[in-house]
């Protein structure tokens, strides 16, 4: 099975192989509630490792913040308060290297409808392939809740946001999923769990929470959808 799964990620890997090595700083997505400060985060990479020492300006929504130097361990932070809600560009730039990403801002106590990228978005087994009918539907659902998606396996969320750039889709922050401690963090800033769509092990981590579930199979604690156009109309 595991054999399986590299080879499964091949397809994928060799779309973003052109023209697409590591930048040498790389930015993350944030979820953060109004109001309240956060750090943004910048990684900084030699040829294979992360760099320290490195100096890191970062930008907001085109607005130059300030500047950090990267510690030991190649990461470079930067307290911000959000002020507005929303989303917010993020720009991280070193020297001729930058990379973008994205702040999402809300008020304390707002539903985010949480999916995962590899067994919601790729189609199984052609990781490369959007599941038919998701860009249209997470754009309608979006107009009505935050959307939030999980990086949960092997591909990195910089390759996650490329490809949901170049199949067009709206832009969403891409968090870590780490077993579920995705779903403790934003318990911890007072923000809910309007809906969750992932596979079994996504569905059990966020357990305790007891969310709204949907997948496109039968599994325990979660209804089975048909496809990305019946999951649209559960969630108006």
């Amino acid at each position: 099975m595991k054999t399986l799964m590299i080879f499964s990620l091949v397809p994928l890997l060799v779309v973003f192989s052109t023209g697409t090595a590591a930048a040498d700083v790389v930015a993350h997505d944030l979820v953060a509630v109004k109001g309240e400060e956060v750090m943004l985060r910048a990684d900084t990479k030699g040829l294979f490792f992360e760099k320290g020492g490195v100096l890191v300006e970062f930008f907001v929504d085109g607005k130059s913040i300030g500047k950090n130097l990267s510690g030991s361990g190649g990461v470079a932070l930067k307290p911000y308060r959000v002020l507005k809600t929303g989303v917010h560009r993020v720009k991280v730039k070193s020297g001729s290297d930058e990379d973008e990403g994205i702040l999402l801002s809300l008020t304390k106590g707002s539903k985010i409808v949480f999916v995962d990228i590899e067994s919601g978005l790729y189609v199984e087994g052609t990781p490369g392939r959007a599941k038919p009918g998701s860009r249209r539907a997470l754009k309608e659902i979006g107009s009505r809740y935050p959307v939030v998606l999980l990086q949960s396996g092997m591909i990195g969320a910089r390759m996650h946001r490329l490809w949901l750039r170049e199949n067009e889709y709206e832009a969403y922050p891409v968090l870590p999923w780490n077993s579920g401690a995705i779903f403790d963090e934003i318990s911890r800033k007072g923000l809910k769990i309007r809906a969750l769509v992932g596979g079994p092990h996504i569905i059990e981590s966020a357990g305790k929470y007891k969310p709204p579930a949907f997948w496109f199979d039968k599994v325990d604690n979660a209804e089975k959808v048909k496809d990305w156009e019946t999951l649209q109309k559960k969630l108006k």
